[in-house]
């Protein structure tokens, strides 16, 4: 009887890596069962950009980069240049404005008004005596001016006759004869300037004489009335702008030359005092800085953060003001206490520097969890990774 073959051990294989796979598959459902869940992300930090509003040159720099400074702390000290010649004008055009705005509202002094009540007074006495014209004394006066003048061109006249007879005569002489004609032709002249007077007085004003008195009285007239009833309101309006538009300008000058001290921000802090280190500072004394540039930056020290995302079907087990571990890299074996500050409401697709096509696919939101310890050591940049453990 020839003996029974042997089994060959080769048979087995196929068992054993059936046996193998089912205690991986299991090893690994057991291990994806109790793992936590696990989030990566990087650290953030909220940055405060500073500058000056008005820009100029560097007179100090108190500060250098890595130092802590407080709320209000200055920072960076500009030159003056010409801010303070520029407030001096501003004041003085304010004080002018105001001296205006105040005489306006006053009005006229008594002097004034005296004065211009005089003026019409006067306007009115010259129209009354235009108008009423020449009295009978006046006219009387003029015949006597004029009889007089007419006797002496007589006379005048009656010397030049006798004066001819006498050259006639080969008695005169020439002198003589030259001088009473001059003299009667003076007489006449004197006479008819007489008799115009004496037709003027009593003729009277003309009408355009009248015209123009009556125009002088009823312009002094109306002075005295502007006088007396003071500014209009619209100019007061005028004038109160005007200061307004003063006071604008010096508190405008007020707040440049405040923009020349960069300080800290006055940020308030419920039970803690607010802190922030210096992260960038690049200015040497001398350099210049535009209006509105960065002079410095700051990063607050209790607002570091990592921004994560979590997949739809994990969301659960997280949520708002719930408390979370961190750790980094740079730190293996510390962990530092994150508080799940904001989870946004609106999923969206993982970021392109996710691993995989597959995760990048997923539907995820984004956490920001606030770290509350480790903030002297943890650095912006820093990957970090937030494990949670299983329910």
């Amino acid at each position: 009887m020839s003996p029974a073959p042997k089994k060959s051990p080769a048979r087995f294989i196929p068992f054993v890596l059936v046996a193998a796979g089912i205690g991986w598959y299991a090893y690994h459902r057991y291990k994806l069962a109790h793992e936590p869940y696990e989030w990566s992300g990087t650290v953030e930090a909220r940055t405060i950009s500073l500058g000056s509003r008005a820009g100029g040159r560097v007179k100090e720099i108190p500060v250098k980069e890595g130092d802590q400074v407080t709320a209000g702390k200055t920072l960076i000290v500009l030159e003056a240049a010409d801010w303070p010649a520029q407030r001096e004008q501003a004041e003085a055009q304010l004080a002018q404005a105001d001296a205006t705005l105040a005489k306006l509202k006053a009005g006229a002094r008594p002097e004034e008004i005296d004065a211009a009540r005089a003026r019409a007074a006067n306007a009115q006495a010259a129209l009354l005596e235009t108008v009423t014209g020449t009295r009978p004394e006046e006219i009387a006066a003029g015949q006597a001016r004029f009889t007089a003048a007419e006797v002496a061109a007589d006379k005048a006249q009656r010397d030049v006759d006798r004066q001819h007879k006498l050259r006639a005569a080969g008695a005169a002489v020439p002198a003589d004869v030259d001088a009473a004609e001059t003299a009667l032709r003076a007489a006449q002249a004197n006479r008819d300037a007489a008799k115009e007077q004496l037709d003027e007085l009593k003729h009277g004003a003309r009408r355009e004489q009248v015209a123009q008195a009556r125009a002088r009285a009823s312009e002094q007239v109306a002075s005295e009335k502007l006088v007396a009833a003071g500014s209009r309101v619209e100019d007061i309006r005028v004038a109160e702008a005007q200061v307004k538009a003063a006071h604008g300008k010096v508190e405008q000058i007020d707040s440049m030359i405040r923009e020349l001290e960069i300080k800290a921000p006055e940020i308030a802090r419920q039970g803690k005092p607010w802190t922030a280190r210096v992260e960038a500072l690049d200015l040497r004394l001398g350099d210049i800085i535009g209006p509105n540039s960065t002079a410095v930056t700051l990063v607050e020290d209790d607002q570091l953060f990592v921004r994560i995302y979590v997949p739809e079907t994990e969301l659960g087990h997280i949520n708002v003001g719930g408390e979370v571990p961190i750790t980094v890299d740079s730190f293996p074996d510390q962990t530092f206490k994150g508080t799940v500050e904001h989870i946004n409401t609106v999923g969206e697709y993982s970021p392109r520097n996710l691993q995989t096509a597959d995760e990048r696919a997923n539907q995820v939101f984004a956490a920001r969890i606030g770290i509350a310890s480790g903030g002297d050591k943890l650095r912006a940049g820093m990957a970090a990774f937030i494990r949670v453990p299983r329910d």
